[in-house]
């Protein structure tokens, strides 16, 4: 008899057992990258005053262990914009880069280095080395890391919530905040797509660049709709075109 009565609270706490780990998985599980696949969009740059158009293409690679990323942004009148492109690792947490190379305009490359072995993020020029953290972001990879974020948690990632990333650029690095901002329908190629549109507004106006994405949660989360606005006033806007599948 006393055997029986123990059995439901057994039971119970196997239960809770259960309960208790799936929570623990589910909270180390805080990124879920999306499959890969190249998103074309149309551009609009207004540079100076003088608005011209062109393309934009991002190229997405990943599988269990490793991505690959590229965002190509080209104009008739300019020819390439910029290049920015991204690889590294996937663990639990989403990206983990190593390696990050930008391309503007007139400008050499340069290039940002995550040594995982020395412990540090190693920048262009003479800028001190960072001490990795964890979860520390490119400014590529950064987008990429912020709709994993969305895909492993969508109940969280609502309108009013901020979500918050160290970012290394080419020659410092420093703590980004992400704001999701509102619900928006937007006419695409692809259609009306329900988007949430999510902004990030550098803390010194004068220096940064203001991002506005529009992600798609129908869509893998895909941004739809970017636009990075210079301090200089200066803007470029690209909308979704087309989404391969690879």
């Amino acid at each position: 008899m006393r055997i029986l009565k123990k059995l439901p609270m057994l039971a119970a706490g196997a239960l809770l057992s259960l309960s208790l780990s799936l929570t623990h998985a589910q909270e180390k599980m805080t990124g879920n990258p999306p499959p890969s696949s190249q998103l074309q969009y149309r551009l609009i740059a207004d540079i100076k005053g003088l608005s011209v158009e062109g393309n934009g293409q991002i190229d997405w690679q990943v599988d269990a262990k490793q991505y690959r990323l590229s965002f190509d942004m080209s104009t008739q009148l300019t020819g390439q914009l910029m290049l920015e492109k991204s690889e590294g690792t996937i663990d639990r947490s989403g990206l983990v880069p190593a390696n990050f190379l930008l391309k503007r305009i007139r400008k050499e490359p340069v290039t940002v280095v995550f040594d995982r072995r020395a412990g540090q993020i190693n920048f262009a020029g003479d800028t001190p080395a960072h001490k990795i953290q964890g979860g520390e972001q490119d400014r590529l990879s950064v987008i990429w890391q912020l709709l994993s974020v969305a895909r492993a948690r969508p109940g969280s990632f609502i309108p009013g919530s901020s979500w918050k990333f160290f970012v290394a650029g080419h020659r410092s690095g420093e703590s980004w905040t992400f704001q999701v901002k509102d619900k928006q329908r937007l006419r695409t190629d692809l259609g009306e797509v329900d988007t949430l549109h999510v902004t990030y507004v550098p803390n010194d106006s004068n220096n940064g660049r203001q991002i506005d994405i529009w992600l798609a949660p129908s869509q893998e989360w895909f941004p739809v709709r970017l636009r990075f606005t210079e301090p200089n006033g200066d803007s470029i806007e690209q909308t979704i075109e087309k989404i391969i599948k690879k």
